[in-house]
């Protein structure tokens, strides 16, 4: 296993440590499509660089399973006992997978399934009890990223708001992490920083990066000078790599309309567009899904979807020198990318033009 100090190193060394991996992941590419059998809708989450790929599909309108797909295509699917819905998020290096999963009458649950089978569920432990005394919510948990040492990031609602929780490999929870009214985790990398994004003192939305050491950061896209001197850069990171690269997206509060955005890892700011709409819009408490809207790899590439003047949904791909990709599956629409191995594959799942229930896609550059 690669000690936690040498993951972010590796991709501070130059492009050429990062970008070896893989083709030209704007040029041409291959693509793989996949469903699981008998499934009503196959929904790839997360893509590791071995090509595993783990997300969920529909057994019936109301209940999911879960599935992992070697890279060789071979698909394996499980469930949490008892539970109506399992959805895996995030799968890492070694092909271990986080997720939640709920019970028939129960709520979200998070869970660690090993790359051998074991699962474990768990949920954060009950807070310190504020005073004056509240109601304590039921417990929950909606796991929604794991690194390669099995730390997990997710989120749980703390009397009614919504907070975030780190588990560590041993269990050890980090929890009821604030910022603001109401906070949200979207990821983590291997040196253990989470990202997301809560709201302020003034009730509007900025990004949060946490790291391990228990030192953080709110941040906020810069805006131009704006006409209207209350207008503020609602941001919502979504992604973060090993060298600490984040990625995310943003609206004017005064003219909102979706922007991506890359921080580095020293603060600086780079502001793109996507071919279209870009697909993106906040998450808050539990529900049935969890949006991905932007994935970043280790070279900075950053994958998402976008909608087009026609309402047809496309997926893009950015390379970090600014170059943007429009993709969809061969024979496809209504193309959803939801995340970018550190290989450059991305993983998702699209529509056939002649129909049948969503397939799950790789798209694999050469």
């Amino acid at each position: 296993m690669i000690p936690r100090s040498m993951v972010a190193a590796l991709c501070l060394l130059g492009p050429l440590t990062c970008t070896a991996h893989g083709g030209n992941i704007n040029g041409e590419a291959t693509y793989i499509s996949f469903s699981v059998p008998g499934a009503l809708g196959t929904y790839p989450m997360s893509i590791n660089a071995s090509m595993t790929v783990t997300g969920y599909y529909y057994v019936s309108p109301t209940v999911a399973r879960g599935f992992l797909r070697d890279a060789d295509g071979t698909i394996t699917t499980f469930n949490v006992g008892g539970a109506v819905w399992t959805e895996p998020e995030s799968i890492n290096a070694a092909g271990d997978t986080a997720g939640f999963y709920q019970l028939p009458a129960g709520v979200p649950q998070g869970f660690l399934r090993h790359a051998d089978g074991r699962i474990i569920t768990f949920h954060p432990p009950p807070p310190v009890t504020y005073s004056p005394p509240q109601p304590v919510d039921p417990m929950e948990a909606q796991p929604v990223s794991i690194n390669d040492f099995d730390d997990i990031a997710g989120n749980y609602p703390v009397y009614s708001r919504s907070s975030v929780f780190v588990r560590s490999a041993g269990g050890v929870y980090n929890d009821d992490i604030q910022f603001g009214r109401a906070t949200v985790a979207t990821a983590i990398n291997g040196s253990g920083s989470v990202v997301g994004y809560g709201t302020n003192g003034q009730y509007y939305y900025a990004g949060f990066v946490l790291h391990p050491d228990g030192y953080s950061s709110v941040f906020t896209v810069p805006l131009p000078p704006q006409p209207e001197p209350h207008c503020t850069a609602e941001t919502f990171p979504d992604g973060i790599n090993a060298a600490g690269t984040i990625a995310g997206w943003y609206y004017n509060s005064c003219n909102p309309e979706n922007m991506g955005f890359v921080m580095s890892p020293d603060g600086v700011f780079t502001i793109f567009e996507a071919p279209g709409t870009l697909l993106a819009s906040p998450s808050f408490g539990y529900s049935s899904t969890v949006p991905h809207w932007m994935s970043i790899d280790q070279a900075g590439d950053i994958t998402g979807s976008y909608t087009d003047t026609a309402g047809v949904q496309h997926g893009f791909v950015r390379n970090p020198y600014g170059t943007t990709t429009s993709f969809d599956p061969p024979e496809g629409k209504q193309t959803t990318a939801t995340s970018i191995s550190d290989g450059g594959a991305i993983a998702g799942y699209y529509q056939y033009d002649a129909g049948g229930p969503p397939a799950g896609f790789i798209r694999v550059p050469q």
